[in-house]
């Protein structure tokens, strides 16, 4: 028992190495600023360098993410979903008109990117459902179908 122990203990390590490798090289590219979640910073890093926007210096900035070039601001959200068609929420704790636009970007449970959507803050405080904990722009069907809202990338679902 104690040998099984140990071999798994030396698996673990192993991975456990090969992580932190990982991050180091994230991090040497620019991708990962932070300590925090991968999916936050590679969402954030994504979206910079899709639309050409420049990151705040500090990840904890409040408000906003992003800036384009021409002072707009950008709130930069993830989540990891089955499918495009899935339900999700993008929550606040406070909504406040700090940002332009929210940038949702939807990854595969694998961070695949499947999509990403430029929402404008007029369109979030609409479509907002909130209660005394938090703000959410909830992600459905319908508000997928709204012309206000842009596809800045879509991924189209295989048909073969």
């Amino acid at each position: 028992m104690k040998k099984r122990f140990e071999e798994k203990k030396e698996l673990a390590q192993h991975y456990i190495q090969s992580y932190l490798a990982a991050r180091q090289g994230l991090r040497k590219t620019g991708i990962l600023r932070s300590e925090r979640s991968l999916q936050g910073d590679y969402a954030e890093w994504l979206v910079g360098e899709m639309l050409g926007l420049k990151l705040t210096p500090s990840t904890i900035q409040k408000g906003y993410d992003a800036k384009d070039k021409y002072g707009y601001t950008y709130q930069i959200k993830s989540r990891l979903v089955k499918s495009l068609n899935s339900n999700t929420s993008f929550d606040f704790r406070k909504i406040e008109a700090k940002f332009n636009y929210l940038i949702c970007v939807f990854f595969s449970t694998t961070f695949e990117l499947l999509g990403v959507v430029r929402v404008p803050f007029k369109v979030v405080q609409e479509l907002r459902r909130e209660n005394e904990q938090r703000f959410a722009f909830r992600w459905n069907r319908k508000i997928a179908g709204d012309g206000r809202i842009k596809k800045i990338f879509w991924k189209t679902e295989d048909t073969d």
